[in-house]
């Protein structure tokens, strides 16, 4: 269990739209189809909260990418999120820049020629370095599989190609995040999808209640305890 930092830790109490304070990053999670990113867009129209985009949306993909080409585009999201908590109260990283452990975890680290050790040292060089960090909140969306096809299938905003491999390791993508609670209490909030206005409400009543510990972010043993578990547990 991660211990609060002493004295370099400085938290802030969450208080949305308020003038003149930064704020948090925070990310949201969940399978394809749960409303993550329409959850994202509500906060934006009611709360003046700023959205970064997953990846593949941001960044155009080079055809011959090299192998850590994805991670450094979660570096460069992380860099906007820090940037732009300067000027907006609440930012969200629609999509976890960490999601090379979890997504490549569910798949036992076979796939694009990504293994554990190429991830984790990644980000820890990043980590020490300062260039990345942890958001200090994830929320992670869930709901069943027959209401994702429902609302896949009533969703004519995005293709989701992959849709059937990916409800394929909805439950181990879970339990990644469930782990976050183990790693720091609380640091993982588990969402019942209902509504869209349902996450927002529970969403906006657990940042009203939080801190924000910037110096939190780059906590290397955070990282260590996550490949720690993800090397003990398969998917």
């Amino acid at each position: 269990m991660e211990t609060v930092m002493g004295e370099k830790c400085e938290a802030k109490r969450f208080k949305l739209m308020k003038v003149g304070e930064t704020m948090g990053i925070i990310a949201f999670e969940g399978a394809s189809a749960v409303g993550k990113s329409s959850t994202c867009r509500e906060l934006e129209k009611n709360y003046g909260a700023y959205i970064i985009p997953e990846v593949n949306v941001l960044f155009e993909r080079p055809k011959n990418e090299h192998r850590t080409w994805y991670f450094e585009k979660q570096v460069e999201r992380w860099k906007i999120a820090v940037q732009k908590s300067e000027q907006y109260e609440l930012v969200i990283l629609d999509g976890d820049i960490y999601q090379p452990l979890s997504y490549n975890w569910c798949f036992h680290f076979d796939i694009f020629n990504q293994p554990l050790s190429l991830i984790e040292n990644f980000y820890k060089e990043k980590l020490i370095h300062r260039e990345i960090g942890f958001p200090d909140q994830y929320f992670y969306l869930y709901t069943n599989d027959e209401e994702l096809r429902k609302r896949k299938e009533s969703d004519e905003t995005k293709r989701r190609r992959n849709f059937e491999k990916h409800l394929h390791i909805s439950k181990s993508f879970q339990r990644y995040y469930e782990n976050l609670n183990a790693v720091t209490d609380g640091y993982c909030k588990m969402i019942d999808a209902k509504s869209v206005k349902s996450n927002e409400l529970e969403i906006v009543k657990s940042l009203n209640s939080s801190n924000v510990c910037e110096e939190r972010r780059f906590d290397v043993s955070r990282l260590d305890a996550i490949t720690k578990w993800l090397k003990e547990h398969r998917a």
